[in-house]
């Protein structure tokens, strides 16, 4: 019944259901993963850890259209529901983080 071109995940797991990324694919409808266009909320909540800028959080938060577009670009390329790509890209910044623990910075 859904009749929106996009559905943009404002709250976490819009798709709790596995394949429903899928469904809205094969439909023709994109989906904006909750995790990428909800973070917002998250760099708020982090930045008040080292005591609330508006300006940082807003600086940080900024980077997240790009980072939206960058997950429809990789789900373009590899072929894959967006859903899928923003946990590609999840994943890979999160290897890339863990790698950084190895190095010693005198």
């Amino acid at each position: 019944m859904l009749s929106a071109k996009i559905v943009c995940g404002a709250a976490n797991n819009q798709l709790a259901h596995p394949g429903v990324e899928k469904q809205l694919e094969d439909r023709g409808i994109l989906y904006a993963p909750d995790y990428c266009v909800n973070s917002g909320g998250l760099i708020r909540v982090a930045d008040e850890l080292e005591g609330f800028s508006f300006e940082r959080a807003e600086q940080r938060a900024s980077g997240i259209f790009e980072t939206t577009r960058s997950v429809f670009e990789l789900a373009r390329t590899d072929g894959v529901p967006p859903a899928i790509a923003a946990d590609r890209l999840a994943e890979r910044r999160m290897r890339d983080v863990g790698r950084l623990r190895g190095v010693w910075l005198p």
